[in-house]
C-alpha cells in the first residue's frame, strides 16, 4: 500500500484516502480515485437499468442511445470536476509551494543559530525562533529533543508542587510523545531521556510516591489516548516532609 504525506500536517496515510484522516486536507490522488470509483459505480447502475429497459424496447436502438448518453454525461462530469480541481488545487499548491520555499530559506538562514542555541542549552533563544517561524522549527531535527529538555528544565525549576506539576511529570514519565509530538521519541537520545526520567522519578519518590502508585495514578486519570485531566490529579497531590506543596 502506497502512502502519501499530508501537505498540511505532514502525517502519513494511504494514498487511497481522499482526505487526510488527521486534519481533513484533500489528497488529490485519493480524491481522483474515489471519483473514478463513484463514476464506475454510477455507470454500472445505469447499465443495470439499461438492461431492464432493453427487454421491452428495441435492443439495438436503445443500446446505442444509452451508450451515447452515458458517454456524454461522464465526459461532461469529468470536465466539470477537472476544471474545479485544477482551479482549487492550482492556488492551494501554489500557496503551499511558496510557504515551503519560504520555510527552507528561513531555516537555511537560522539553522546555525538554532544548533548553537541547542548545544548551549539556550532554550529561550530557541523558543523565540519557534514563535518567529513555527512550521520551520517544528521540522528541525533537534526539535523533539529540545521540547523534551525544555520541559525537563521547567519541571526541575518549578518550586510549587500541585496537580499541574504532577500532570507534567506523569506525561514526562509515561507519555513523552505528548511533549515531543507524534513519533518525536524516534529522534530523541534514549540514554539522555532515561537520565532525565530517573531524575523526575527520584523527585517524586522524595515526596513519597512509589513506582506502582505512579503507574496506578496515570492509569486511573488518563483516557484511552493517554491524555490526563489535571483536575483528576488533585486528590493525589502530596506534601513534602515539611508540609509544603
Amino acid at each position: 500500500m502506497k502512502t502519501v504525506k499530508c501537505k498540511n500536517c505532514d502525517a502519513s496515510f494511504s494514498d487511497e484516502l481522499a482526505y487526510c484522516p488527521y486534519c481533513g486536507t484533500m489528497n488529490k490522488r485519493g480524491a481522483y480515485k474515489d471519483f473514478r470509483a463513484k463514476i464506475s459505480s454510477m455507470i454500472d447502475s445505469i447499465l443495470g437499468l439499461k438492461e431492464d429497459v432493453q427487454r421491452s424496447v428495441s435492443r439495438i436502438i436503445l443500446s446505442s442511445l444509452f451508450r451515447s448518453l452515458i458517454f456524454v454525461l461522464v465526459i461532461a462530469g469529468l470536465a466539470f470536476l477537472v476544471s474545479r480541481f485544477s482551479n482549487v488545487n492550482y492556488y492551494n499548491d501554489k500557496e503551499y509551494d511558496q510557504k515551503a520555499y519560504d520555510e527552507i530559506i528561513w531555516m537555511d538562514e537560522h539553522i546555525d543559530e538554532l544548533n548553537e542555541a541547542y548545544e548551549k542549552g539556550d532554550y529561550k533563544a530557541i523558543k523565540t525562533l519557534y514563535y518567529e517561524n513555527t512550521r520551520a522549527v517544528s521540522g528541525w531535527s533537534h526539535y523533539p529533543s529540545y521540547c523534551l529538555k525544555s520541559e525537563y528544565e521547567t519541571i526541575e525549576s518549578e518550586t510549587r508542587f500541585d496537580q499541574y506539576q504532577l500532570q507534567r511529570m506523569l506525561y514526562f514519565l509515561y507519555f513523552p510523545e505528548y511533549i515531543t509530538g507524534r513519533n518525536g521519541m524516534n529522534y530523541v537520545d534514549r540514554a539522555e531521556y532515561e537520565e532525565m526520567r530517573s531524575a523526575v522519578v527520584s523527585s517524586l519518590h522524595s515526596r513519597g510516591y512509589t513506582d506502582e502508585e505512579l503507574e496506578t495514578i496515570y492509569d486511573k486519570c488518563s483516557d484511552s489516548y493517554g491524555y490526563i485531566n489535571s483536575s483528576d490529579l488533585k486528590e493525589y497531590v502530596k506534601e513534602d516532609g515539611n508540609g509544603k506543596l
